[in-house]
């Protein structure tokens, strides 16, 4: 919910869609695009959707993350 490319906790995102009055047309940030491009650059990755979890997947949720971690070490 948070980290999209389209989130609406993203002021700017909100500016762009005409939901903030006077908005100067910063553009949204593209989260998720940006992310996604970035790990493209190093090569081979797994995206894990980790469900009730936010930005610290390694505290908020450390089983999970710890197990995906693993995985992806070990090949799978």
């Amino acid at each position: 919910m948070i980290v999209s490319d389209t989130s609406f906790f993203d002021l700017a995102h909100l500016g762009v869609i005409g939901a903030v009055p006077g908005w100067d047309g910063t553009p949204a940030q593209p989260m998720v695009s940006q992310t996604r491009a970035a790990l493209d650059r190093y090569g081979a990755y797994r995206e894990v959707v980790i469900p009730g979890c936010g930005h610290s997947p390694h505290i908020e949720k450390p089983a999970e993350f710890r197990g995906a971690l693993l995985a992806h070490l070990r090949g799978r």
